[in-house]
């Protein structure tokens, strides 16, 4: 009779332990929003709309930052067993903090071809603060060649007025 209470308290424990777990509400992992982030994203490569691609950029990046935070991963065990565990792999087939700024630096090409250069400029920095990790090497090269061409035609009008 003992050890039947023993395995029952064994059992309740460890479902009990599984239950107690909190979710973590990141837009990534739920499938309807990540679809409305997916759309927001073929949205930016289709449109040639400034505002809408700011919005779009902006959706995005505040969606990366998000899951940036929300991956951090933290298992409720003592601290000398806490180490032998490794953070868990992400199961996304997406990067969203690329998709961010593969947008944010459509909209400011977008934005310097049109002339908005102040929101240009804004969107991409946004871009570059990205910069120390190397796979968004390609965007933030990018958006540094942008921004240097905008420095350098503005001395050039600001040069040519008398």
């Amino acid at each position: 009779m003992k050890n039947l209470q023993l395995i029952l308290a064994g059992i309740l424990v460890s479902v009990a332990g599984c239950q107690t777990g909190q979710p973590t509400p990141t837009a990534a992992i739920d499938n309807g929003s990540f679809m409305g982030l997916w759309n927001t994203y073929s949205h930016c490569q289709a449109t040639s709309d400034i505002d809408h691609l700011n919005n779009d950029a902006v959706t995005l990046t505040k969606a990366a930052k998000h899951a940036l935070r929300a991956n951090t991963f933290i298992l409720p065990l003592p601290s000398n067993s806490g180490k032998l565990v490794s953070t868990p792999a992400a199961r996304l087939a997406v990067d969203i903090t690329a998709m961010a700024a593969a947008c944010s630096l459509r909209a400011g090409s977008v934005a310097v071809e049109t002339g908005d250069f102040d929101t240009a400029k804004n969107l991409l920095r946004s871009v570059l603060s990205y910069q120390p990790q190397s796979e968004y090497a390609y965007y933030t090269l990018r958006a540094n060649a942008l921004l240097s061409q905008l420095e350098a035609n503005i001395f050039e009008v600001t040069l040519n007025l008398p």
